[in-house]
């Protein structure tokens, strides 16, 4: 029984592409949850050879998944605080002057739009935004090997940082 699905019966294509594609199909390994413990993370070089540096890499998996947490929180209290700073913020309008300052009023409008960039804030959130999406990309690599172990230490790694410091994000 033939497999080869490239050429029909009678029919020569010209070209031996057709089989070879897709015998290569066949090839693939299949995308399953394995328990593995020398998979590597990131890189060849950061290969768990032993039970300790298994242990060793879900550690440091668990570790990277709280500072990711903690940095999302951190971010998230820093956005409340610029947003809280900018409202508080006071914009000199140009309006009329008054010599009289008994019948000055002082008046106070909000400014609608987008807040002015500033050397303060911009660049940290930047900077922070960065970082999380690196650490949000790191972990999500080392679930892509689909080793079991990995994935539940990024789960309690998560699970840890969000109940320390959630809160503190809101």
């Amino acid at each position: 029984m033939s497999h080869d699905h490239g050429s029909m019966a009678g029919m020569d294509s010209g070209d031996d592409t057709s089989s070879s594609a897709s015998s290569t199909s066949h090839d693939v390994m299949p995308m399953v949850f394995q328990w593995a413990m020398q998979t590597p993370i990131y890189s060849y070089a950061f290969t768990p050879k032993s039970t300790s540096q298994y242990v060793g890499a879900l550690v440091f998996l668990i570790v990277l998944s709280i500072i990711y947490r903690a940095l999302v929180a951190y971010k998230s209290h820093k956005e409340s605080t610029w947003r809280e700073e900018e409202k508080a913020r006071k914009v000199i309008i140009a309006g009329q002057f008054h010599d009289d300052k008994a019948s000055a009023d002082v008046s106070t409008r909000e400014v609608r739009g987008v807040a002015p960039w500033r050397w303060r804030v911009d660049p940290p959130r930047a900077l922070l935004s960065m970082v999380n999406i690196g650490l949000h990309y790191l972990l999500m690599f080392a679930v892509m090997t689909l080793n079991v172990g990995y994935f539940f230490a990024v789960l309690f790694g998560v699970f840890v940082g969000d109940l320390v410091f959630s809160r503190y994000g809101h």
